[in-house]
């Protein structure tokens, strides 16, 4: 990989990204901090509700075409996108899809589509709901699509570069980055084990895509 500039990342240091529910809760939740991230899921039986988008990012203006649904043939996926930033609390959480079908796109990262690496979360599993959106996100393989539809009706298209599992507390340089050579789309939840101790899956699975066409 061509890189420029890569900031580093761990699960333990910045973002917290939560993609699953657990026993007590479901669970996504990304805390944006200034040097990495970390993945664990809420333990409220009703998660705060989502920003959705209602403004360009990157100064393009009030209104703009927005990525609109997220299809995933190999798995059986075409889920609304919901576009999510910062939480209304202020305590620098990340607002969250609202329900188990939807996923969240992190909407002051990159577009899908645009250089650098836009990120998508969504559930395992929650409260009452055996399978989420991103079920089976770990069944994708290497050459397997995934779309992301516009509002515009224009469809971006990427591939599956790569399939990792991550322990919660291990390093992840790979996931954010500020490398802008290529246009990514990293796809991320939870996996393994439910950890009583620390209330979260003790895995996270994260496909790895680049784009094909735009």
């Amino acid at each position: 990989m061509n890189t420029t500039t890569t900031r580093i990342f761990s699960w333990k240091t910045a973002v917290l990204v939560s993609l699953g529910a657990g026993l007590l809760a479901l669970g996504l939740s990304i805390f944006l901090q200034t040097h990495g991230l970390t993945a664990e899921a809420l333990t409220a039986e009703n998660p705060p509700v989502a920003t959705v988008q209602t403004s360009a990012p990157h100064g393009q203006g009030s209104s703009f075409d927005a990525p609109a649904r997220l299809i995933i043939p190999a798995i059986g996926v075409d889920a609304n996108i919901q576009g999510v930033g910062l939480a209304w609390q202020g305590n620098g959480e990340m607002g969250i899809p609202t329900n188990f079908t939807d996923v969240g796109w992190y909407k002051d990262g990159p577009l899908p589509g645009k250089p650098g690496s836009a990120v998508i979360d969504g559930h395992l599993d929650g409260r009452n709901v055996k399978e989420a959106v991103f079920y089976n996100l770990g069944k994708l393989k290497t050459g397997d699509t995934v779309e992301v539809a516009y509002t515009s009706g224009k469809t971006v298209t990427f591939k599956v570069v790569n399939v990792k599992t991550y322990d919660l507390n291990a390093p992840t340089a790979d996931i954010f980055s500020s490398d802008t050579s290529t246009a990514r789309l990293n796809l991320i939840t939870c996996a393994g084990s439910w950890d009583k101790t620390q209330q979260s899956y003790n895995e996270r699975v994260v496909v790895f895509t680049e784009l094909v066409t735009s």
